[in-house]
């Protein structure tokens, strides 16, 4: 035995992910995008033991993501090439505690960036064909462009003053939850399904900018964004930031899980 103990020493592990799993840290060239919508659409697709938070809002955020630097357990480190990515979350509130947000889809472009979120967190990473974040004389533009071409969001932000350094993103936004699915080996059912809380911490470089913007969906089946309707102002802020991510924490098992789209091939 003592030879074969010896040799699983140096063997590479039963599990392989593609890169460090651990804290991440990275500079962000960030937009938010915040507007109110159907509470009882938030009904609909916020899995128990979420239920919908303080106001029914939404808030979709297009950022670079700039030198991400991911930190495992035992001191390893990896930085990855910059790359963009968008999401969309609504805000919740989990039972007896504080409002915060829910990941309804996030879009990265290129390839593999968004590996670790999912295999981590359970974040819903999709690859985008575009995500962009333009700057203009006037502004900026910006849309998510799914793989099938379809921009899922898209318009224009008019900026005017600085807001408050805390104000990148809202409050709720820096509490995370996500379900985190992995399926069974078997084909039926999950292994793991589990709610996940997952904190998100902003520190702004300067007062980020504000404005309002336009905010226009494009129907899809597979990503129905079009249901998170806008029903007041899209309050707009812009700015750069540090944002650092630590390692999630498991809450309560999840049996019933609302779907949100069906998938297109």
């Amino acid at each position: 035995m003592t030879p074969r103990r010896a040799a699983a020493a140096t063997a590479m592990p039963a599990f392989a992910p593609l890169f460090a799993a651990g804290t991440e840290s990275v500079r962000v060239r960030w937009l938010s995008l915040v507007y109110e919508t159907d509470g009882e659409v938030l009904d609909a697709i916020l899995p128990a033991p979420l239920g919908p938070g303080g106001r029914p809002q939404v808030a979709v955020w297009i950022a670079e993501f700039i030198g991400a630097e991911f930190s495992a357990a035992d001191g390893t480190k990896e930085v990855r090439p910059a790359y963009m990515q968008g999401g969309i979350s609504v805000r919740c509130r989990h039972d007896g505690g504080s409002d915060g947000a829910y990941a309804v889809g996030t879009y990265v472009e290129g390839l593999n960036h968004g590996i670790l979120g999912r295999e981590l967190f359970g974040l819903p990473k999709k690859q985008a064909r575009r995500v962009r974040l333009d700057e203009t004389p006037d502004g900026i533009e910006y849309s998510i462009t799914n793989a099938a071409g379809i921009d899922l969001v898209a318009g224009r932000v008019a900026l005017g003053g600085a807001r408050p350094a805390t104000e990148l993103v809202p409050e709720w936004f820096s509490t995370h939850y996500t379900l985190k699915l992995i399926p069974s080996a078997e084909g039926t059912g999950f292994d793991v399904s589990r709610l996940v809380r997952i904190p998100f911490a902003f520190e702004s470089e300067h007062s980020p900018r504000s404005g309002s913007a336009t905010l226009a969906h494009q129907p899809c089946r597979s990503d129905p964004l079009e249901l998170l309707t806008v029903t007041s102002e899209v309050r707009a802020a812009y700015g750069f930031a540090r944002l650092d991510i630590d390692y999630g924490t498991y809450l309560d098992h999840v049996t019933d899980i609302p779907t949100f789209g069906s998938p297109a091939w």
